[in-house]
């Protein structure tokens, strides 16, 4: 973010507060309640949207040295992150080459080697064959080289790990477009990870989307958490592509008045959330940032994990940290446990669409943008 677009967006916010007035759409919108609960249309999103997009997985620091591994499981395939004995870092499918067995189970560690539990077929840190018991005598003309895990298009990018599609979008510089230098702003690259938390939820991802970019919330659901330290009601977003910018000003914004606009600095009075689509968000805060994934599972199921990560170089003490993170989980809760009180009453009749107030329509553009994506690809 140049420093000219930091202060118009500070300007705007500064102008509604002191005019006690609110960042509005033209309209009101809805959204039906079947794009939350149909079966047929999670999986046209699957095919049409994650299939078809980079994918946030991991940061790259949470490989943190030669012969780290990491295991996650993305759009319901199992796969293996390897950071080489080269510090190169690679995808594979998690399964064995032999009878198809998950190969690692850990969800995190180093070795130089991995070795499947039913038989002990071995591969190196690269996603090479090395060999398997009487390999020789049972495989007798079996070409090793054609026994390599099987690898996974991916990249690293702004300190992020990404899923790239087989078939899609696989240009991630392309595909953020202008959103590219917002992700450069908030400088993931230089952090580290510090701590995660990864949850179960039964609520469509789509829910759980929302429930981060909008402030009208604020003074209700988080009454006993960070509700005093921002207005009531007051963010303001901007669409870049079919990414999203929202700006979540804390009530430290009234200051600002009195200060010259050379000395203005957004990460001191607001929290910027960076909404990659389809389903990751950056929460860049005035020293860290928190990294939001969520993961679609099945209409009403979905996979989030929350990450804090701090500066490589940080002075702070590991308490200051763990504090922090735990704030952020305690905060996040309270909206993911909303999402999943939203999802149980969705199938009762009592709505036939969720309502959308002015001051809400960053949740009609993120409907809007998935709606756009899930018709059939151009031949």
């Amino acid at each position: 973010m140049r420093r000219d677009e930091e202060v118009i967006l500070l300007e705007e916010l500064v102008g509604l507060k002191k005019e006690k007035q609110l960042f509005l759409d033209d309209a009101p919108t809805s959204n039906p309640v079947d794009d939350y609960t149909d079966a047929t249309r999670f999986t046209t999103e699957m095919r049409q949207i994650f299939d078809r997009m980079p994918l946030i997985i991991a940061h790259a620091s949470e490989l943190d040295g030669p012969n780290s591994f990491l295991r996650r499981t993305v759009n319901q395939r199992p796969l293996l992150l390897l950071r080489g004995d080269d510090n190169e870092v690679r995808g594979f499918i998690n399964v064995c080459r032999h009878r198809g067995t998950r190969l690692v189970n850990d969800e995190s560690g180093c070795k130089r080697r991995h070795s499947c539990p039913y038989h002990a077929w071995t591969w190196d840190s690269r996603g090479q064959f090395v060999n398997g018991p009487h390999f020789d005598a049972g495989f007798p003309g079996v070409n090793k080289e054609d026994l390599n895990l099987k690898p996974v298009p991916i990249a690293v990018r702004h300190g992020f790990i990404w899923l790239l599609p087989e078939h899609g979008r696989q240009n991630i510089e392309e595909y953020l477009g202008e959103f590219d230098s917002a992700l450069a702003w908030a400088g993931t690259e230089r952090l580290v990870a510090h701590q995660s938390d990864v949850q179960l939820r039964h609520c469509n991802w789509k829910i759980l989307v929302e429930g981060g970019i909008e402030a009208y919330h604020f003074r209700v659901a988080h009454r006993n958490t960070i509700a005093p330290l921002f207005n009531d009601n007051l963010s303001s977003y901007q669409c870049l592509g079919p990414h999203m910018r929202s700006v979540l000003p804390r009530a430290s914004i009234s200051e600002l008045q009195e200060q010259p606009r050379e000395q203005w600095n957004i990460r001191e009075h607001a929290n910027i959330l960076l909404n990659v689509f389809p389903s990751s968000s950056l929460l860049v805060q005035s020293d860290h940032v928190i990294w939001i994934g969520i993961s679609a599972l099945a209409a009403d199921r979905s996979e989030v994990r929350m990450m804090t990560l701090k500066p490589a170089d940080s002075k702070q003490t590991q308490d200051y940290w763990d504090k922090n993170h735990q704030l952020t989980v305690t905060t996040l809760n309270e909206d993911f446990d909303i999402g999943e009180s939203i999802q149980s009453g969705l199938l009762s009749g009592a709505n036939d669409a969720l309502r959308f107030g002015r001051f809400e329509g960053a949740l009609n553009r993120f409907n809007e943008t998935v709606r756009s994506h899930l018709h059939p690809p151009e031949a």
